[in-house]
């Protein structure tokens, strides 16, 4: 592992030892929330000089926050805790306070049905990462823009669907969209396209990759064709899982992709996130084209 301390403080944080190795109405609504909540805050937060930060405790936080782009407090004590990173609650609370007071990490009003505030990272945060050598391309301390609070949904809804696969036992390992479109920008075969997420799964003793897309509203139909010429010659995932933020979309996207001979299977988010292993996913024509449950078709592949 990475070992090494650096001095955090406002405005930003500095890594002072660089020799060291170290580790439509409601969206506007929602943004006059935030926007009011950010002035809020930024004045009730205390004045301080500088807090030591950890490499061995800061760090995971931190890379949970910038690689989830949006994550609410529930979501993000699941993440660390299953990975033995945070076992205590105290611990953990006191650590984001402090991290969102360093300004590494900002805090935003909680997004039902959500639990608790959600956080995403910082200009700060993103320069601590990099002078930590844990940069991405893809999204950096100079980036014209970072995470857009309209996604916010988008991204917590991901982390519902990472936490379901954990919790069937089903997941081994999550790449979510920023470090997918870092290693598409750094290596000579990258994938289809920029997915939401890969999920490397463990399943009766086979490893499976699928690609995971969230669809909260209907692209064109010459957009999805895009996708589908694509997708079609991808060699680097066995299946394609659309998850839909409703009913009537995911038979929307059916009428889109059944006919197809890339595997794609397609479920509401909501239904899948109860339980992995018994909801049932409409596939496409490749993998029998009858709904059948997720096990049955990681068989079929």
């Amino acid at each position: 592992g990475r070992t090494g301390n650096a001095l955090v403080g406002n405005p930003g944080l500095r890594n002072l030892d660089r020799c060291r190795k170290v580790g439509d109405y409601m969206e506007r609504n929602f943004q006059e929330i935030t926007e009011s909540f950010e002035a809020d805050n930024t004045r009730s937060v205390r004045p301080f000089s500088s807090i030591q930060y950890s490499s061995r405790r800061d760090m995971p936080m931190l890379l949970a926050v910038r690689n989830a782009t949006f994550i609410c407090r529930r979501q993000l004590w699941d993440h660390l805790s299953a990975r033995g990173i945070e076992t205590s609650r105290r611990s953990f609370n006191w650590r984001i306070q402090r991290l969102t007071q360093a300004a590494a990490i900002q805090k935003l009003p909680p997004l039902l049905p959500y639990p608790g505030p959600v956080y995403t990272i910082t200009r700060a945060g993103l320069a601590c990462l990099e002078a930590c050598g844990e940069g991405l391309v893809s999204l950096t301390s100079d980036s014209r823009s970072l995470a857009n609070v309209n996604q916010m949904q988008h991204y917590l809804e991901l982390a519902e669907v990472r936490a379901a696969l954990r919790k069937a036992g089903l997941l081994k390992e999550w790449t979510g969209d920023l470090e997918i479109r870092s290693i598409n920008l750094s290596i000579d075969v990258p994938l289809a396209k920029d997915y939401d997420a890969i999920a490397d799964l463990d399943f009766e003793g086979f490893r499976y990759r699928i690609a995971i897309e969230y669809e909260r509203s209907l692209k064109s139909s010459e957009r999805y064709q895009e996708i589908i010429s694509a997708i079609t010659g991808e060699r680097q995932v066995e299946l394609v899982l659309y998850l839909t933020s409703s009913v009537d979309l995911l038979y929307q996207l059916k009428a889109e992709f059944e006919r197809r001979d890339f595997p794609i299977a397609l479920a509401p988010s909501n239904l899948f996130c109860l339980n992995p292993l018994t909801a049932r996913l409409y596939p496409t024509r490749s993998l029998g084209a009858t709904r059948a449950t997720f096990p049955a078709l990681l068989r079929s592949i």
